[in-house]
């Protein structure tokens, strides 16, 4: 006899840059009446610097382990909670574990998707992402992002329970899909 699956406790976006996770996370936090947080955000408050300084301070080895024991912290909640977590977040073998473990016990694990053009649309204007910020010359961040879509699109595949383009679907449609998709995992 098999058992329903449980409620679902904690919605967790992922996905690359430039997909929507911050967005659509704010949105769905609010029409489900629970808190929003994104990790990239909750590891600049705790450290009280910016990612790129992080990054540039302390290397991306140290900005992943604080990535790990964020996840862990927020997963670990008593309050259901909607997390919109950093693009690179699955480059930890712990965090993939992590989520593979807890996607069908109560956490609903959505992948972000968008195309290279859409990406580079959404983050032309930022600094702020140290991976993107390095990249220099005509096509240099176009690479960028080809390389790492190409590196981590299998591993957001494995974590998630489901996936959703968001080139061109309103905010308010992908937060209904998801909301729809719990519903129906709560039967």
């Amino acid at each position: 006899m098999n058992s329903a699956p449980p409620p679902v406790h904690h919605v967790v976006l992922i996905g690359l840059m430039g997909t929507g996770k911050s967005t659509v996370g704010r949105v769905l936090a609010k029409e489900l009446d629970r808190d929003f947080v994104d990790t990239d955000a909750a590891i600049e408050r705790d450290a009280q610097k910016d990612i790129a300084r992080i990054f540039a301070e302390e290397g991306e080895s140290h900005f992943r382990l604080q990535e790990i024991a964020k996840l862990t912290e927020l997963l670990s909640e008593e309050r259901p909670l909607v997390i919109s977590t950093g693009g690179g977040i699955l480059e930890s073998e712990k965090c993939r574990a992590l989520l593979e473990e807890k996607k069908n016990n109560g956490i609903l694990v959505v992948w972000l998707q968008a195309s290279i053009n859409v990406m580079l649309e959404r983050t032309a204007r930022s600094q702020q992402r140290p991976l993107l910020a390095q990249a220099k010359g005509k096509g240099a961040r176009e690479d960028v992002l080809k390389s790492l879509v190409s590196r981590r699109n299998p591993w957001y595949s494995a974590a998630a329970n489901m996936e959703i383009s968001t080139d061109t679907m309103s905010i308010q449609r992908i937060v209904r899909t998801v909301i729809s998709t719990m519903s129906h995992s709560e039967q």
